[in-house]
């Protein structure tokens, strides 16, 4: 896996993704901000990279693949989480404030909370991304075969 290639897609859906809430929540009063919704653009990478995968190999991962996949998925959201709460925590004075209350213990169980919801989900979406590309490059030879 491509670890630059890993970071800017996840940065990028992190992005689309917190755009749309923002965009819901002004124009239609919908609010969606909450933890969950951060999980997303983890789950949409993991997917985008098991289409890769399926589109460079064409089979799906082999279990030791996905299991190092999302190992490395972990340590690259891990390493971006740090940088990524003190940007957020730039423009949020109440933030900050919060952030820095917290002790070795609370820090220890966020980033707990964090492996523990990315390592499952980087697993399955990698093999769920590479299983859908995979049907559609076959649904996709069906029809050129069809056609001619």
């Amino acid at each position: 896996m491509p670890i630059l290639r890993y970071g800017l897609i996840l940065i990028l859906t992190g992005l689309v993704v917190s755009g749309l809430v923002l965009a819901l929540e002004r124009l239609a009063g919908v609010d969606l901000a909450s933890v969950g919704i951060a999980a997303v653009p983890v789950f949409l990478t993991a997917m985008i990279e098991g289409q890769f995968f399926a589109k460079r190999s064409g089979r799906l991962p082999a279990r030791a693949e996905a299991l190092r996949f999302a190992a490395l998925a972990t340590a690259v959201n891990l390493m971006l989480l740090g940088p990524a709460l003190v940007l957020i925590s730039l423009g949020d004075p109440a933030l900050l404030a919060l952030l820095r209350g917290f002790d070795a213990v609370l820090w220890l169980v966020i980033l707990g909370v964090v492996v523990l919801i990315t390592f499952p989900a980087s697993y399955l979406f990698y093999g769920q991304g590479a299983r859908s590309q995979l049907r559609a490059l076959a649904r996709q030879k069906a029809r050129q075969g069809g056609a001619q």
